[in-house]
This record gives C-alpha cells, structure tokens and sequence, in this order.
C-alpha cells in the first residue's frame, strides 16, 4: 500500500469544479477530481478516491492544485504514473508532478497556505487569448486605491460578508497572511508594450494575489468585484472594513466571474518534503 501526493494544473472552464457532483448542481458538466479517479482507475485496475486540497468553482482554474490517493495492489513507480496519466487526460489537465507520500501526509487537512491570484485585464478591448482566463476591464484602475483597500483583509477577520449563499455551516474567521495588487504585463506571445492611455500606461493585467490559511465560498469572487468598485472610483478602499464589520453580505459588489480566478499554490509543512515546495507563482 502506497500514498501519492500530486501536483495537477487545470484549465476549469469545461468543468463543474473539482469536487464530484450530482444533478444539477454539475451545470451538465464533468468534474476534475471524476476525470482523475476515472484515469487512475484505467491505469491501475483499483478504483480509487482522489482528495484534493479543497474544491474549485465550476470556471476556476489552478497552476497548482495538489491531491492524494492510495494505491493497495502495487506500488506503482511514480514516474510511470506521472506520464500514464498525462497520456490519459485531456489537455485542459495535466499532472505536473507525482511523489510517495508519507501516510500522514493530507492534501487538504495538511495544508497550512493557500494562493489565490485574480486577474482583470486593462486595454481598449479585450485580448482574445485572455478571455477564458481574465475579466476584461476597459477604465483604467486605481492600483493605490485598490491596494489600500485590500491592506483591511490583512489578519483575522470573520469573512461572513464575502461568503456566498448555500455554503455549509462551520466558522467563517479565516486569517489572511497576504494580499496584494499589481500591474503584470502581458507577455505571451510577446510582452504587449503598445501605449493605450495619454499617460503612457500600458497593455496588461491588473492581478489582486491572497494567500490565506483557507477560503469560504466564492469570497476571493466577492473581493474582487469589491475592488473593481473601488479600483473604478465608485467606492471608498475603507469600504472593506465596513463590510467585514457587518457581515452583511448585501454590501459586497458583484461576485466576479470566475473564469479570472486562479488556485495557484497551495503550501503544507516543510516535513512533507513536497518535490515542488520551491515552485513560485
């Protein structure tokens, strides 16, 4: 009997998320965690259950998402694992890494750190390349005004506000380690320099990155449609602590699409000794 941690890199907009669901609640679509167990299960001949770090919405993409399974009949070698898998799913998912792990090791109770980036694009009219993956956004954003407001999210707070209807019950106090906006050039195919505004600013995208012990759902959605109110100059950065202090969910802008949303790396103790521990995103 073997545990194996995995890396896994997904495009979402195909799929209703990673957590299996049932009815309508699946929008007619497959998800990432079914797509995985199907695959290994025709490698392997076990049926098996794959438990990520913690569910994506139907949209959502991640660089690095990380999961577990166990394997009972054979220790499989890891390598062979890696490309029998990636010769099995569709392109939309790739395994970036896989490794044994030691027993104790749990893909989501383990995990300490999550990254979440959202990305608006900025220009006269959106890339098309971009689309699936960023929320165009034609007026010029405030970067100072969306940073100060992003600062209040900085610490332990109740998130209750940002947290959207028919999640389960349990605490909505999560801390917030870091948070942080900045201005990404485009640089795929080529970095965009092409002057859009009379001030010189250029092509690019406006990325609003969180790292956080774990998230409710769809709260870094309903962040960001915040801060495109405040970055748009509709609404005042100290908007954030009124919302927090509220828990009225009734204040929070409109929850952003999430084509733009990213799970980008997720971070366990260093005992674990993760092969992609050094990864940056």
């Amino acid at each position: 009997m073997q545990k194996y941690a995995i890396l896994i890199s997904y495009c979402g907009t195909e799929y209703c998320g990673w957590q299996k669901q049932k009815g309508s609640a699946a929008f007619g679509k497959t998800s990432i965690q079914q797509i995985l167990e199907e695959s290994l299960e025709r490698i392997t001949g076990e049926k098996i259950s794959v438990v990520g770090s913690g569910r994506t919405d139907s949209g959502v993409h991640a660089l690095g998402q990380v999961a577990h399974f166990i394997l009972s009949k054979k220790r499989w070698d890891f390598c062979v694992l890696e490309r029998a898998l990636n010769g099995l799913l569709p392109a939309s998912i790739r395994v970036l890494s896989v490794q044994p792990i030691d027993f104790g090791f749990h893909a989501q109770r383990s995990a300490e750190k999550k990254q979440y980036s959202y990305y608006f694009q900025q220009g006269s009219c959106a890339l098309p390349y971009l689309i699936p993956s960023s929320w165009w956004i034609r007026k010029k954003m405030n970067f100072d005004q969306m940073s100060q407001a992003v600062q209040c999210l900085v610490g332990e707070h109740d998130f209750k506000a940002f947290q959207a209807s028919g999640a389960k019950p349990g605490s909505t106090v999560r801390r917030i380690f870091e948070a942080q906006v900045s201005f990404e050039p485009i640089p795929f195919p080529r970095q965009v320099d092409s002057e859009l505004w009379a001030d010189g600013s250029n092509w690019g995208l406006v990325r609003f990155r969180v790292v956080g012990t774990g998230f409710l759902k769809q709260m870094v959605r309903g962040i960001a449609g915040t801060l495109l109110q405040v970055g748009e100059g509709r609404r005042d950065p100290s908007c954030m602590i009124q919302i927090l202090e509220s828990r009225d969910r009734s204040l929070v802008g409109p929850t952003a699409p999430a084509r733009a949303l990213w799970l980008e790396k997720v971070e366990y103790p260093a005992g674990f000794k993760l092969k992609w521990e050094t990864l940056t995103f």
